[in-house]
């Protein structure tokens, strides 16, 4: 079974439209989208595939087991306007940059593809980020947009309001090993509900 892919097209420098100002909480319509709701929180995940879709599966799911879900903004988007996300769904969060808290543990990212990637708000729902760097893939759902104002980068000074998309986290970032290089990755705690924070790792983007 798969998710539709759904691709976003725009080109470096342009502005994306994700829609009016407004956060959803409703369940998914679809039966897969409410399994992966129900069955990836607080776990890990492989990841496989190629830049166009993602093919998950949980660590303790057999090989021939997967989920194709689209990447959030997909890879190349080279059409402006073209496609753009669907508030309720869910994608796989890659090539995302940790920028700074905000609250409520809740983030500023910039969240994309290879060639565009725009300022995102986080809500980790299983993790707690204490410093900035790259994200590990990490499935999440699009639940609307909201304004927010936010410090401008060094060396700019003074703040910007804006319009950004809503990502909530839905899975804990993807499964690593202590093969992996992760160096410059983003540190994060697991939070286990009802406990504090039970181990740190460390997070990047693909």
């Amino acid at each position: 079974m798969a998710l539709e892919a759904i691709i976003i097209g725009c080109s470096p420098g342009k502005t994306i439209d994700f829609g009016p100002v407004g956060e959803i909480s409703t369940p998914p319509e679809d039966q897969l989208s409410r399994d992966i709701m129900r069955d990836f929180p607080g776990r890990d995940f492989l990841l496989s595939g190629n830049d166009h879709e993602a093919r998950v599966r949980l660590t303790d799911w057999p090989p021939n087991r997967e989920i194709i879900m689209p990447f959030w903004l997909g890879v190349n988007p080279i059409y402006p306007g073209f496609l753009r996300p669907t508030v309720g769904h869910l994608y796989v969060m890659s090539m995302s940059v940790m920028v700074r808290p905000l609250g409520n543990n809740e983030y500023l990212i910039r969240a994309g593809s290879k060639l565009f990637k725009s300022d995102t708000l986080f809500q980790a729902t299983n993790t707690r980020y204490i410093d900035n760097g790259g994200m590990l893939p990490t499935v999440v759902r699009f639940t609307g947009t909201r304004v927010v104002t936010v410090p401008r980068d060094p060396p700019a000074t003074g703040a910007i309001t804006e319009k950004v998309p809503v990502l909530r986290e839905v899975s804990l970032p993807m499964h690593t090993t202590p093969l992996d290089d992760l160096a410059g990755y983003a540190k994060f705690e697991i939070i286990k509900a009802g406990a504090g924070p039970t181990s740190s790792a460390t997070a990047t983007a693909h």
